[in-house]
Formats: C-alpha cells, structure tokens, sequence
C-alpha cells in the first residue's frame, strides 16, 4: 500500500508542476503590438490588375515618404482567400511618427489619411486608409493618375539682348 500512495503523491506532484507551468505561460506578457500600420489587400485598376503586376508602392502619409514595398500575384496558401490567388495584391509597412528604431519623424499618427502610390505607373489609390496601429484589409482601386508638369525656365524680354 506504501507504493501506490507514493504513485498517488507523485502524481499529484506533477500534476500541481504542470499547472503552474501552464499558468505561467498564460499569464505571461503579451509581446508589444508595433506602432506602425500595415494595410494589404487586392490592388487593381478598374477591376483589373495592375500592370506589370510587380511594382513598386509607396505610401505617404503628410507629403512624407513613410513606406515602401513591391506588390505581387497572391499564390495559394493558407490564410490566402481563394479570391486573391493569381491576382495583384500587397501589403506595406507604414511607419508611425517617432524618433524610435521603428519610426519616422513625421509620418503617421493615428487618423491621418495615408496615400498609396504606384511611381512606375504613376497611379494613385481612390481609398486612403487611415493610419492606426495594427493591420487593415483595404483593397486598392488605383484610378487617379498623378501628372508631372515640367517647367521651363521663363525668359523675360524686353527688346534688348
């Protein structure tokens, strides 16, 4: 009888040993949520994917330059929605205001409207997520075309050489 109250203590024990293991790890601090903002999604011009399909994306937020990233044809995979595979999507990081390892001084602070750009096609977003911490689905119309205008230097003249 000595032997299976021996089991029955040890048992217990390692029971007791698992629960506080257990308990630990469920109590213990969650990593921190990075201050920046990642949207992702489709990216399309007119329901049609872009073209080429892998370019360059760069996301402003206050005139600032605050992310870069290529978009890519989505491939199946888990967590892929079946309507993505084979199209044009994206994901970029966009940094948040700061002077820390992570961020950019002046770039985004939360509710700021970030405005996202194809330099290649020279297409703008119609949708301007705004900024928040965290991830945001927003899939992308690229419909307004960005016009550079070269400007020439002015003579004035007044008869003379």
């Amino acid at each position: 009888m000595r032997f299976r109250s021996r089991r029955a203590v040890a048992a217990l024990l390692v029971s007791a040993i698992g629960a506080v293991a257990v308990s630990g790890i469920a109590t213990a601090d969650s990593p921190p949520v990075p201050d920046f903002f990642w949207p992702y999604g489709l990216i399309q011009v007119n329901g049609a994917d872009v073209s080429p399909q892998v370019q360059p994306l760069i996301a402003f937020v206050n005139g600032r330059a605050c992310g870069i990233a290529q978009t890519q044809v989505a491939t199946a995979a888990d967590g892929t929605p079946a309507s993505d595979v084979g199209h044009t999507v994206y994901v970029i990081d966009v940094l948040a205001d700061g002077s820390g390892a992570g961020d950019r001084p002046g770039c985004g602070r939360p509710n700021q409207p970030v405005t996202l750009y194809l330099p290649q096609s020279g297409l703008v977003a119609a949708q301007q997520p705004l900024f928040q911490q965290g991830s945001e689905r927003v899939d992308l119309n690229m419909s307004t075309h960005l016009v550079y205008h070269g400007a020439s230097a002015a003579v004035a003249s007044d008869g003379s050489n």
